[in-house]
């Protein structure tokens, strides 16, 4: 399965901000400063030193699922079992909402791991 040059099999997506759960969704931590120090000193004086961005259940489904091992395939599989037609197109949808986090540096890309 491929969709707009990418090989659903081979690419295998990792997290790059830290995050937590809320109610069964995810929330991302971004941080809004570039520099740990001055990030600190925010939060010394009661600042957030992260945006949190709250995603809804399918995009919580694959955030959680973008551990660096598992295929955008299987994703698209786990996304299709839980959500049926809602995600239809779902090939296009997991492209467009992957590339927005690589856009975005919340994710990263890699091929299947040599075995």
């Amino acid at each position: 399965m491929a969709t707009q040059g990418l090989d659903f099999g081979a690419v295998r997506p990792r997290r790059l901000l830290k995050w937590s759960e809320e109610d069964g969704r995810c929330v991302l931590l971004r941080p809004r400063l570039r520099f740990a120090r001055l990030a600190r000193w925010v939060e010394r004086f009661g600042g957030d030193p992260y945006y949190r961005i709250r995603l809804d259940e399918v995009g919580s489904l694959v955030w959680q699922a973008c551990d660096g091992e598992t295929s955008l395939a299987q994703i698209a599989h786990r996304m299709r079992d839980r959500f049926g037609e809602k995600v239809e197109p779902v090939d296009q949808r997991l492209v467009q909402f992957v590339r927005s986090l690589l856009k975005g540096r919340m994710l990263s890309v890699g091929p299947t791991p040599s075995q």
